[in-house]
């Protein structure tokens, strides 16, 4: 059976241009797979290689370009680096389906071309299959895109190929369809309240913020994959389809305006409480703790035919992405990669979600403390090739942290007083410090005591 993709029409338009350019291009397709219909969203051309020492974020705003002119010349490293950026941008649900390419060779008759492509497609997959938690790779899907315009003839090919399994993966067509209309898509929101406190234990080798984070991350995955998720507060099948929950809740005197603008799911994930508790309580003595505090937003778009339990699956990985996506941003920030601060209590604000228009739903961006939304139109012209303007960058889904309440720090305030204090459902901090895990402690004073407890409550049963 042939795979069908659909796209909608400013897709072929964007690719008409380059090819009208007569240069070559290469850049990612990012797309949704479903049971129902792959849909193709948005194409976004790779910037030009710049030479930089290492792959980072700083490595897309050197003003030093080098061009390249034909598929030979192109870095693997380069592309890949591209997808994993992109993929931080990506709701849940979305991923790098392929790359496509405009160009005068036909890069499907030409060996060394052909090898080329399959050499930049399985560097992005490993690339994007190195970090588990941002949910890079298409789990159950390993056949990439691959599209492409001849610059010369206009005509469009589009073919498949496997990646990860060596060089005698096969190729197979593709049947590209290009829609007039906007697709519709069915958004879910969810605010995920995030507030952990987790210990931190120096080894002899010592820790860092990235292996301390890649501990939380593991902790949150197995804690968010557990959960039970509810929209607009019912609990529903997994095999049905989203627009059937749709025609449920609509009134039978709705008009066709409101049909066309299904309005957002509200999601709310609960964790089962058995899951909630540790496997083994053991007593530990820590060097530190850092308490996370606040809500993550989501925001999640899916093909309306979609299921339920491909709808859950999406937020799930939205939530998960959202925090290794911001974690990995922070350290990469990092001066010092010193878990624990010489202060006794350090407050640190990863950077908070906004979301961009991409066509007619929302990919999203992160701004660091004190950075303003024409931040975003930088990392949206230069990573997804969009022109967006400032007032189209929505801000609201995230309130920056309120710090007034840590400027005891600068006074003797205790840091007992300080991890206590509430925070605000719209934020998203962390706090480090150096102490004992008092929880623990407590509880090992009362396991300690726990025959005189029982015998003290006994004598006051039998006076009584």
């Amino acid at each position: 059976m042939v795979r069908t993709v659909y796209s909608p029409e400013y897709c072929l338009q964007y690719l008409e241009q380059y090819a009208s350019q007569e240069t070559f291009v290469l850049g990612l397709i990012l797309g949704q797979i479903s049971n129902a219909r792959e849909n193709v969203i948005h194409l976004a051309r790779t910037p030009e290689e710049k030479p930089v020492e290492s792959s980072s974020e700083a490595s897309f705003t050197s003003e030093k370009t080098e061009l390249v002119h034909n598929l030979l010349a192109v870095s693997e490293a380069w592309v890949a680096d591209h997808a994993r950026h992109v993929t931080r941008m990506l709701p849940g649900g979305i991923f790098v389906q392929g790359i496509f390419i405009t160009s005068d060779e036909d890069i499907f008759e030409d060996p060394n071309h052909f090898s080329k492509v399959r050499a930049v497609l399985n560097y992005v997959h490993k690339a994007l299959g190195m970090n588990q938690f941002m949910y890079g790779n298409y789990t159950n899907l390993n056949e990439k895109l691959i599209l492409h315009m001849s610059t010369s003839t206009k005509v469009l090919t589009c073919k498949t190929i496997e990646v990860g399994v060596g060089k005698n993966s096969a190729i197979k067509p593709v049947d590209w369809k290009f829609l007039p209309k906007h697709q519709q898509w069915q958004r879910l929101d969810c605010y995920y309240e995030f507030d952990e406190v987790y210990p931190v234990i120096v080894k002899k080798s010592g820790i860092s913020v990235k292996q301390q984070f890649q501990q939380i991350l593991e902790s949150a995955n197995k804690t968010i994959s557990s959960s039970v998720m509810f929209i607009d507060g019912e609990l529903k099948d997994g095999s049905e389809a989203l627009e059937q929950l749709v025609k449920k809740k609509r009134p039978k005197s709705s008009t066709k305006c409101a049909q066309d603008t299904p309005k957002s799911m509200h999601v709310s994930l609960f964790v089962p409480f058995e899951n909630s508790l540790p496997e083994t309580v053991e007593y530990l003595e820590c060097d530190g703790s850092i308490h996370f505090s606040g809500v993550v937003s989501s925001s999640v778009f899916m093909y309306p035919k979609a299921t339920v339990s491909e709808a859950i699956l999406a937020v799930k990985q939205d939530i998960i992405r959202s925090l290794a996506s911001r974690f990995t941003m922070h350290c990469d920030a990092l001066i010092d990669d010193n878990l624990l601060p010489e202060e006794k209590v350090c407050f640190n604000e990863p950077p908070r979600r906004v979301l961009v228009p991409v066509g007619s739903l929302y990919f999203c961006d992160y701004l660091f403390p004190g950075e303003a939304p024409a931040e975003a139109l930088l990392s949206v012209k230069e990573l997804l090739d969009l022109q967006i303007t400032e007032s189209e960058v929505i801000c609201d889904v995230e309130t920056p942290a309120d710090t007034s309440e840590f400027d005891a720090l600068d006074r003797d305030t205790s840091s007992e007083e300080l991890l206590a204090t509430p925070q605000e459902a719209s934020q998203f901090m962390y706090i480090t410090g150096i102490c004992f895990a008092m929880l623990v402690l407590f509880v090992s004073i009362l396991i300690h005591y726990y025959d005189a407890i029982v015998h003290f409550i006994s004598n006051v049963v039998s006076r009584s």
